[in-house]
């Protein structure tokens, strides 16, 4: 099977949140890569409150320099460009859902990326993986058999997750 993606205007992506509940929870952490390997991660301020979940496995791992929502928005708007690329996500509805919330939520144009969020999980069902490969207990079957360096650094850390995304996309696109 050959995997010829439509374009290559595409942003892989990432968020950390605190909690699922998108009533409750707010973006807490953004990882992106562009499809040259360029990079972005920050951390945001949040003073609310935590899912337990986050507090347990999270949060101790978030040490960067906080900044401010604003701060967030015109960093992310900066990295990205006027270009509106796809946003890809292993799983998008969160990462779409919290990043709509932080640029003012109803107001689409407001986003640094093309209205229609990509999800990645679909694109690997499409191939003919299992969507939940990315489980922690199963990227590396993945990674080795597409020969792509087994994953780094924590679990759940919105940049490694995105760079990992990236890597097993090129992977795919140039294997296959």
């Amino acid at each position: 099977m050959t995997f010829k993606p439509f374009t290559d205007n595409i942003i892989f992506y990432d968020t950390e949140f605190s909690s699922l509940d998108p009533y409750k929870g707010e973006i807490i952490s953004i990882g992106a890569v562009k499809m040259n390997g360029e990079e972005f991660y920050c951390e945001l301020e949040f003073d609310g409150e935590y899912s337990d979940w986050v507090k347990e496995n999270l949060l101790y791992t978030l040490t960067a320099p906080k900044v401010s929502r604003a701060e967030a928005q015109e960093l992310l708007l900066e990295f990205v460009g006027p270009n509106k690329p796809y946003m890809l996500a292993y799983v998008n509805q969160f990462d779409t859902i919290y990043t709509h919330k932080l640029f003012g939520g109803r107001e689409v144009d407001r986003s640094p990326f093309y209205w229609l969020p990509l999800d990645f999980a679909s694109v690997l069902v499409g191939l003919g993986y299992n969507p939940e490969v990315f489980k922690a207990d199963d990227y590396t079957k993945l990674a080795k058999e597409l020969g792509v360096p087994i994953k780094t650094g924590h679990t759940h850390n919105a940049l490694d997750d995105a760079k990992f995304l990236r890597e097993i996309y090129l992977a795919l696109i140039t294997k296959r």
